[in-house]
């Protein structure tokens, strides 16, 4: 009997923990218009602002919207190439023996940069890159072995 009671409640908490948003229709109107072939769209509330989370195309976006309806953030999880030229030539000469295992396209009020995660022998990188083609190395995280 508590095991049935625990469960329910693991199951209460997480759906309170996960229920959707009902963002308002203006704001539903503005991303059926921006994004009209969008799928699989799950609308939360984080404090001031929507998040929909959704896939277009066979790649994975998060867009954060405040409650005006206007855009402030959004997240594109990419591939390698779907990088601009410049972006890829350049990280591909900066780190020729690195391998890139994830692109996330990072957009707000100042532009676009992409964040990417390189795979070498012994660590996992982290670097930042502009669409001008300049790189920055964040972080790196040693491998477990």
């Amino acid at each position: 009997m508590k095991r049935i009671l625990f469960s329910y409640l693991i199951i209460a908490i997480f759906s309170l923990s996960s229920a959707k948003a009902a963002p308002g229709e203006t704001l539903v109107q503005v991303f059926s218009n921006t994004f009209p072939d969008a799928k699989y769209a799950r609308w939360t509330e984080n404090g001031e602002y929507y998040i929909v989370s959704f896939t277009r195309n066979e790649t994975r976006y998060r867009v954060w919207y405040d409650k005006a309806g206007t855009l402030v953030y959004s997240l594109r999880y990419c591939q390698e190439g779907e990088l601009p030229v410049k972006v890829l030539l350049e990280v591909k000469k900066k780190h020729p023996d690195k391998h890139i295992d994830g692109v996330i396209e990072i957009t707000d009020t100042n532009g676009v940069i992409y964040e990417l995660i390189l795979k070498g022998k012994k660590k996992w990188y982290v670097v930042h890159a502009a669409p001008s083609g300049d790189i920055v190395l964040k972080y790196s995280l040693l491998k477990q072995e």
